[in-house]
């Protein structure tokens, strides 16, 4: 079915194109119309009057745990499908699924669960592979990682525990100054595996080294790596300076400064940063929620997950929108749609399907409401979505099954 939609305005590209209609047909982009004043007058099905909303590329989060009361780690694909239903509501079109550090039977399973989903289509936002945040990081900055679980970097062992499961990898990350790390950084970019330094306390020089042989991500720029200091640039500084790291944001307000937000922005420029979620099961949750990260309680207060144990952060309570409305605030939606389309798409190497509405691309797009500033429509391979209720598929605390097992 071929059929337009109006717009008041198109972003894509890190450009804004007024009075816009996108033509879409098999699921993809043909073409942009200028508004026909004559068609206009008679919009009728299945075209859509869009007129109060600008047209975005669908948002891609590669850095995702799970989200209202669900969790990836619980290796379903029940678990999967309902996390990918309420992500498209907030925008997100296309996600990695991102198992932490925790017993490699449990990582094995929710991979495998991501691979049968991403075989099969999701009902919602499309899973494009997996993160895998762990488990060969440094115990010093282990943030809301389960410290037992963190193992040494090896080869063997990452092959002997997931198999072919390895071709699901997109983007592992470990500690690249860790015994054992620069052998495994060779063996995962050989396999097409990006390696992502973070939860590590690697010097300027130990990064460098990981540069040199394929490093290309950081995770979470500023949170779980060694901070900078003038005699010691340390791991941010590396990620400041090295234009082959594209760095991680979680632009929260809450992990960030906004202030060091921008700082990051201004120093890798728009192209270099990609936003991310970091949502955890206490996306969408109420005060007070409580939930597991291998037996560490975690609980939501105040639009952050802290650690019980420790208070400190343990994942993220927003999804991508909420980065798309403040990176915005600082930057305009154009650059906003960059951090969270076009570059993560450009990242994985979707950069002319996903991530943008140039002509030829899927019909990944979000109708935003630039009043609200919100999403209002959600369309994924030219299909609109249902946007389920908050409440579809919430687990309460005491069913949610993010436990040791």
């Amino acid at each position: 079915m071929r059929y337009r939609i109006y717009c008041d305005a198109l972003v894509t590209d890190g450009q804004r194109y007024r009075q816009r209609a996108l033509v879409i047909e098999q699921g993809r982009v043909v073409a942009w119309e200028p508004y026909d004043p004559a068609r206009l007058a008679r919009i009728e099905p299945p075209d859509i009057d869009a007129r109060g909303y600008i047209a975005l590329p669908g948002m891609i989060d590669i850095h995702v745990h799970g989200g209202f009361g669900r969790d990836m780690m619980e290796g379903t694909t029940n678990a999967i499908q309902a996390i990918a239903r309420q992500l498209v509501r907030h925008g997100v079109t296309a996600f990695l699924v991102t198992p932490l550090t925790a017993p490699w039977h449990a990582i094995r399973q929710c991979i495998a669960a991501a691979r049968e989903v991403r075989t099969h289509g999701a009902d919602g936002a499309r899973v494009l592979g997996c993160h895998l945040e762990g488990p060969f990081i440094n115990p010093q900055r282990a943030g809301a990682q389960p410290p037992e679980y963190i193992r040494p970097p090896s080869v063997r062992e990452l092959e002997a525990e997931l198999g072919e499961l390895i071709s699901e990898l997109r983007i592992i990350t470990l500690a690249p100054e860790l015994d054992g790390a620069l052998e495994l950084i060779r063996y995962l970019v050989a396999q097409g595996v990006i390696v992502s330094v973070g939860h590590t306390d690697a010097t300027y020089e130990e990064v460098q080294r990981a540069v040199e042989l394929g490093a290309r991500h950081a995770t979470h720029t500023f949170n779980a790596m060694r901070p900078f200091q003038h005699r010691d640039p340390g791991t941010v500084g590396a990620v400041l300076t090295m234009p082959e790291l594209t760095a991680e944001i979680i632009w929260d307000h809450v992990h960030t400064h906004p202030a060091a937000a921008e700082l990051l922005v201004h120093a890798k420029g728009a192209e270099g940063v990609i936003c991310v979620s970091d949502g955890t099961t206490g996306v969408g949750m109420p005060d007070g929620y409580e939930f597991e990260l291998w037996g560490h309680r975690a609980v939501v207060r105040e639009n952050a997950a802290r650690m019980v144990e420790t208070g400190g952060l343990a994942g993220s309570t927003i999804a991508m929108d909420t980065c798309l409305r403040l990176c915005a605030q600082a930057f305009g939606l154009e650059t906003a749609s960059l951090l969270c389309a076009a570059n993560p798409a450009r990242a994985l190497g979707y950069e002319c399907q996903l991530g943008t509405l140039r002509p030829s691309a899927q019909a990944d797009i979000i109708l935003w409401d630039p009043a609200t500033q919100q999403v209002a429509q959600v369309f994924v391979a030219g299909v609109r979505q249902n946007l389920v209720s908050p409440s579809a598929g919430i687990e309460s605390p005491a069913t949610n099954r993010n436990t040791q097992s």
